[in-house]
């Protein structure tokens, strides 16, 4: 099974041999003793080190042992797992240098092999900590992702969205939200070392305006409230740039951090689930060396033939060497091509894929998660059956009953569930009365809206003390952001409300701030708890 696939560019002080010697201390952590760096440059057949490692090695140098170039290097180092019976850890590192002036390009790969399908134990993704080992010894050069820290904010969120949509990006964004007390989901140092060449990590920090970022960014490449939005690369669909993502919400996160997972890793594993397969493409691979070592024996021992054309036994040895040579490159050119062709179906693959969950998000509308038993209820019975359901129902539980039983009505938007359960959190006292509200907004007021019967009418189904269409008349600027909302992707100043209370308390106060779509015959809310400053 592969496990993880990376691809660095170094530019280490004393070229290969600093990466070379890396490995070897890194091997020899990993085996408890002392592996010689130079014999290991050299090539090693197979060595048995303790713990049941073995390690080879295979290089391109000529007859006197020197470096050639293009140099090619790859080392194997495999052992078998302690606890998992019938599985075997194998960990590679190839390298390649076309000149000394060249940068070196190192590949990574671990990957595991079970001796059957018996072996079923579960695999926790992770990465070689050589990799960290070539980071700090090895110069990786500016352009390797995760290297350097990066935050979003209302200056540069242009910038970062011109960047997702770059066609020419060629590695992911993981976009990191902090909660409303400043923490974030996981150790951003931490997470940048996991990923670092594989993705960029963007922190949103403390006291930023996500309403303000997603303005300009768009619902599906934000995150926030600790969530995590994974950004993977830009394609072109029908003439325009698709970017997939993978939210990862802050409940979905709590979930599995209740179950001892680590965020990061697996974070990785969604990562590497897309990135592995091209990676191994690129590695730089034992065998890659092998066929490296024997081009440049036969473009050797034809460059010594033609020297000595005039000897004519050499001649159908000539031919042979030639064709072994044409051999080998049309095979390179028959993989290059299957290679391609299989991205392009991973590639469609990847689009049918986003076309189903989008197809899916559409239908699901997002707002409710009924099933058809509820959504077959009839009219003149929902009224009954939330009478008989409600008692001291919590706010935020309230508004989930009325996005589910009136999902043809009434959208709640994400920021009314969050201040919704704000409120709770303070120990918001009306429940009943706030639900019996949201009842009447989604029933009587509705249809007076539905039947065109006008605001002034719709209104008295609350009482002028109880509804009213617009706010103070010294609203500030603040006071009408705090009032805008986003749906649909475009921002929605929402001044008619509903009010309960009048106390300065998140227990005792309520503000439902909602707009009427005409177009859609709906109700969107977009805040549903304390009230807000003018």
């Amino acid at each position: 099974m592969l496990i993880y696939a990376n691809a660095f560019s170094f530019d280490p002080d004393n070229g290969p041999k600093d990466i070379v010697d890396v490995f070897a201390r890194w091997a020899g952590k990993k085996a408890r003793c002392y592996v010689d760096s130079d014999r290991l440059s050299e090539g090693i057949h197979e060595l048995k080190l303790p713990e049941g490692i073995v390690l080879n090695s295979r290089v391109t140098r000529d007859e006197e042992k020197n470096m050639v170039y293009p140099y090619y290097f790859s080392a194997r180092l495999s052992h078998k797992d302690k606890s998992v019976s019938g599985r075997k850890w194998i960990t590679e590192i190839g390298l390649n240098q076309d000149s000394s002036e060249d940068f070196v390009e190192c590949s990574i790969l671990l990957r595991t092999e079970e001796i059957s399908a018996r072996v079923v134990a579960p695999i926790q993704v992770t990465r070689p900590m050589l990799v960290p080992m070539l980071i700090k010894c090895c110069n990786p050069v500016e352009r390797t992702p995760g290297l350097e820290a990066k935050s979003l904010d209302r200056w540069n969120a242009v910038e970062f969205y011109n960047e997702i949509e770059n066609t020419a990006r060629r590695y992911p964004f993981v976009l990191v939200s902090c909660d409303e007390d400043g923490v974030f989901p996981v150790d951003l140092k931490g997470l940048r070392s996991i990923l670092v060449g594989l993705a960029d990590v963007v922190e949103i920090p403390w006291g930023i305006d996500t309403y303000e970022l997603e303005a300009v960014l768009g619902r599906r490449y934000i995150a926030f409230g600790g969530a995590i939005n994974i950004l993977f690369l830009p394609r072109m669909r029908e003439g325009e740039v698709f970017c997939e993502n993978s939210l990862l919400k802050s409940t979905w996160i709590s979930e599995l951090q209740a179950e001892g997972k680590d965020i990061a890793n697996e974070v990785l594993g969604l990562i590497t689930h897309r990135t592995n397969l091209p990676y191994s493409w690129r590695h730089i691979s034992p065998e890659t060396v092998s066929a490296a070592i024997l081009r440049f024996r036969l473009t050797r021992a034809i460059e010594r033939s033609k020297i000595n054309d005039g000897v004519s036994d050499l001649s159908e040895y000539v031919s042979l060497l030639e064709e072994a040579d044409r051999e080998l490159q049309s095979k390179d050119e028959d993989i290059a091509e299957l290679r391609k062709e299989l991205e392009e179906r991973e590639v469609e693959i990847l689009k049918l894929e986003s076309d189903i969950a989008g197809l899916k998000y559409a239908l699901s509308n997002r707002q409710s998660s009924m099933s058809d038993d509820i959504l077959s209820v009839p009219h003149g019975l929902r009224f009954e059956i939330t009478t008989a359901i409600v008692k001291d129902v919590e706010l935020a539980q309230g508004l989930k009953i009325i996005a589910a039983l009136f999902s043809d009505r009434i959208v709640v938007l994400e920021s009314a569930f969050n201040s919704a359960k704000e409120s709770d959190r303070a120990g918001f006292h009306h429940g009943k009365k706030a639900f019996e509200l949201l009842l009447r907004l989604a029933g009587n007021y509705w249809e007076a809206l539905a039947e065109r019967k006008g605001d002034r009418v719709a209104k008295s189904v609350f009482g002028q003390d109880v509804y009213a269409a617009n706010e103070a008349s010294c609203l500030s600027g603040e006071g009408e952001k705090r009032r805008t909302f986003y749906y649909n992707g475009a921002p929605c100043v929402m001044l008619k409300h509903i009010k309960h209370g009048r106390k300065d308390s998140l227990a005792e106060t309520l503000r439902i701030h909602f707009e009427w779509f005409a177009s859609e015959q709906k109700i969107v809310i977009g805040h549903c708890g304390k009230h807000l400053d003018f």
